[in-house]
């Protein structure tokens, strides 16, 4: 019986995908549907629940997306925690669409302070985003296989690309002297990345942007960076950089850029693919720890407009304290 109505859902799922003419695909973020379009190309229509720019950990669906899950016919979720909120929201759409767990196969990192708890940034190893998008070129072919020969074609230049962006990474990350190549951050999300490409991990919180930053958490990460020397620590695109900011104050380092993690990028930032999100990480890490060669962040720019702006300020109340003395002095 279980069989039969499994057959009937996933019927179900792929005639009306036919009826539409494209498969409409809807990831829990913005990494994943951006390795759905390379795959997909123009048979699919791709949505990401969460906006670019947003922290899925943190997210607050709306009754809109609701609506979209419940328009898709597959649903790609990451899984290991990283949207809590997500089976929730699948449950009360009412949706008919096969959800894939494209972390799937993936040799997961386990929490080291939290039993049972598994880190789920596993996208930030390129080896396990091969993975990822292997999962999502089943998904498409079980709901589309008329169109099968197109998505594997696709799914092998795609991967070609990723195996020789894995093969960048591990010879820039290298280039590092060793003492210096550990890695600053807001939250533990590059666990995956440090371990595959060799370098150091130091974040002020877990892996969930959750947790409150606490002040055993910012002594622990002062000591880390006096004793490597690291002349840069890194804000994250997703989170306040206020706690980044002062921990780089507090020890006299810079700022070396902006990293993406939870999300890519917007469409005209360096980062707005999952390929180049992680070539610009490993890029922005490499020229601050080995060259001391810092990249500007929005921060910079806002820093620098409050700069004028002080200044716009301070000469118009001298302005007005002149425009004072004189009037009062003609009298």
């Amino acid at each position: 019986m279980k069989y039969i109505s499994t057959l009937i859902l996933l019927l179900a799922t792929t005639l009306v995908a036919t009826s539409q003419g494209k498969i409409k695909v809807v990831s829990s973020a913005s990494i994943f549907q951006d390795m759905a379009m390379n795959i997909g190309g123009d048979k699919i229509e791709t949505f990401s629940i969460v906006p670019i720019g947003g922290d899925p950990h943190l997210y607050e669906p709306k009754p809109s997306d609701a609506q979209l899950v419940k328009s898709a016919n597959i649903i790609l979720v990451n899984g290991l925690t990283f949207e809590g909120w997500i089976n929730k929201l699948i449950d009360n759409s009412g949706t008919i669409a096969k959800v894939y767990t494209i972390t799937e196969g993936v040799n997961v990192l386990k929490s080291e302070k939290y039993k049972n708890a598994a880190d789920p940034h596993a996208w930030m190893d390129v080896s396990n985003g091969l993975k990822y998008i292997e999962n999502i070129k089943t998904a498409l072919i079980e709901t589309d296989p008329g169109n099968a020969v197109f998505y594997t074609a696709n799914y092998m230049k795609y991967k070609a690309k990723l195996m020789e962006l894995d093969k960048y990474i591990t010879i820039e990350i290298n280039k590092i002297p060793e003492a210096k190549r550990m890695l600053v951050t807001s939250h533990d999300a590059f666990a995956y990345y440090g371990k595959k490409y060799n370098i150091r991990l130091n974040a002020l919180k877990g892996i969930s942007t959750e947790a409150e930053t606490q002040t055993s958490d910012m002594v622990r990460v002062a000591k880390a960076i006096r004793e490597s020397g690291v002349p840069a620590i890194f804000i994250e695109s997703t989170i306040n950089p206020q706690v980044i900011q002062q921990i780089a104050r507090d020890n006299n380092v810079k700022i070396g850029g902006e990293l993406f993690a939870d999300s890519i990028g917007a469409e005209d930032s360096e980062g707005s693919t999952y390929i180049k999100m992680l070539r610009h990480n490993t890029d922005v890490i490499v020229k601050a720890l080995s060259q001391n060669e810092m990249t500007a962040t929005k921060i910079d720019s806002d820093n620098s407009e409050s700069g004028w702006l002080i200044y716009l300020i301070v000469g118009l109340v001298m302005l007005g304290a002149l425009a004072f003395a004189v009037t009062k002095f003609n009298k």
